[in-house]
């Protein structure tokens, strides 16, 4: 039996910078070579951290702002609560007030107005009717006179000024009144109304909107205290990221970039990246420490040669490399799942010296004798042909030289030979071909 496959190591710790909260590339000051042999705690890979370090101190800053504002909104609630039922209550008293102040113009201050509009102008006609009876009565008093005396010219002069000063000034109450009654009054009724109404408006959206607004203080505090806990978390994980920001070897051995998945290594692509000065994602970085002393060899075994195999089966490995090299090896417990059209088998590599040193990723082929039979008859695989019910038989050349079909009974098949228990013996010439 034979199969292709690659060294690959017994123990080995994966390393990666893996971080929580930062996602942005970080340029690298430092990394150690492939191959490189390192101890425990020595750094494998250093980072610039400047701009971490400038987002932790942001948040930082933030976080502090963030407190004072917490702080305001904490004791604003319970005011608020406060405040609301005597904002409620001004509110009940406004439209209350309103609605007493228009019934009362409506009801006694509208009426009582017109009539005292109405009142002042009457009042000034009879000042107006008096003034004039009180001169028309001197001016016959001292009509009969030739001769009027200096005093009495006086308080005619006296007389007739105040009857037109009554004249004006009942003009004047008289456009006040025609004022009053068609612009002042109508006016103030609209006034009133509207204060009314408005008190009225005032009054439902307070109760609409007071606990409306009471419940979006509480929520908007409920989202400040998630969202500072929020910022406390990602500060955690930014300290914590800005620690492992130079990883660390977690013991001692073989540093391999990349990491070893099912005999593959992701070598190539992370070399690519693990340059001083690149500019990386944190998360494209791992490597592998691994012990260059103790390996195995991973094969893929094809399903020709299940039944040949079991737990324990003894072989060498030939290294591609160093083609007189032959490293004994021994399968271990094997479970027969396949796997993209193979099967994967893993053999222990015995403890040797000397010889080339070996290293994870090294590929080879492994070989391994399941029988040693030197008098066994073999014959090629491709002339072993099956009958319906399964018997097999081949075709021999018979002394006249035609085709003479046999039974036989197949043994082990391996390295496209098939072992013949019975049937024919040794000598005997076999077709490649049915006639």
């Amino acid at each position: 039996m034979t199969a292709k496959g690659a060294f690959e190591p017994v123990e080995y710790a994966v390393v990666e910078f893996r971080p929580d909260a930062w996602a942005q590339p970080l340029e690298i000051l430092r990394v150690v070579p492939h191959g490189s042999l390192v101890n425990a705690g020595d750094p494998l890979v250093e980072f610039d951290t400047e701009k971490l370090d400038r987002a932790i101190a942001d948040l930082k800053v933030e976080l502090a702002l963030g407190e004072k504002a917490l702080e305001i909104a904490r004791k604003e609630v319970p005011a608020a609560e406060a405040l609301h039922p005597l904002e409620m209550a001004e509110a009940e008293r406004q439209a209350r007030v309103a609605a007493e102040d228009l019934a009362r113009f409506l009801a006694v201050d509208k009426a009582a107005a017109e009539e005292q509009s109405r009142f002042t102008v009457r009042a000034a006609e009879e000042r107006l009717k008096y003034a004039r009876e009180e001169l028309g009565q001197l001016e016959r008093m001292y009509k009969d006179k030739d001769l009027t005396e200096e005093t009495e010219e006086m308080i005619l002069q006296r007389t007739r000024f105040d009857v037109v000063q009554a004249e004006q000034s009942l003009k004047r109450i008289m456009e006040n009144s025609e004022e009053t009654l068609l612009l002042s009054i109508p006016r103030r009724e609209v006034e009133a109304r509207r204060a009314a109404e408005k008190a009225a408006i005032t009054l439902e959206k307070a109760k609409a909107t007071l606990p409306m607004q009471l419940a979006q203080k509480k929520l908007a505090l409920a989202k400040q205290e998630h969202e500072r806990a929020e910022s406390l978390r990602r500060l955690s994980e930014l300290e914590a990221d800005r620690a492992a920001a130079t990883l660390r070897s977690p013991r001692a051995g073989m540093v391999y970039y990349g990491r070893f998945r099912e005999g593959t290594w992701s070598t190539t692509a992370v070399a690519a990246k693990a340059v001083v000065g690149q500019v990386t994602p944190p998360g494209e970085l791992d490597f592998t420490v691994l012990d260059p002393a103790r390996l195995q060899f991973r094969a893929k075994l094809e399903e020709k040669d299940l039944h040949l195999l079991a737990t324990g089966l003894a072989g060498r490995v030939e290294v591609t490399g160093y083609p007189d090299a032959d490293v004994p090896v021994t399968l271990g417990p094997f479970l027969p799942v396949p796997r993209d059209a193979a099967f994967e088998g893993v053999f222990a590599v015995a403890a040797r010296e000397g010889g080339p040193k070996l290293l994870p990723g090294m590929t080879g082929s492994v070989r391994c004798v399941v029988a040693k039979r030197p008098e066994a008859v073999t014959v090629p695989s491709s002339c072993v042909f099956r009958d319906d019910d399964g018997s097999r038989y081949v075709f021999t050349i018979g002394a006249d030289g035609k085709p003479v079909k046999k039974p036989v009974k197949a043994g082990l098949s391996s390295g496209g030979r098939t072992e013949i228990l019975e049937g024919i013996a040794a000598g005997d010439r076999v077709r490649p071909s049915k006639p």
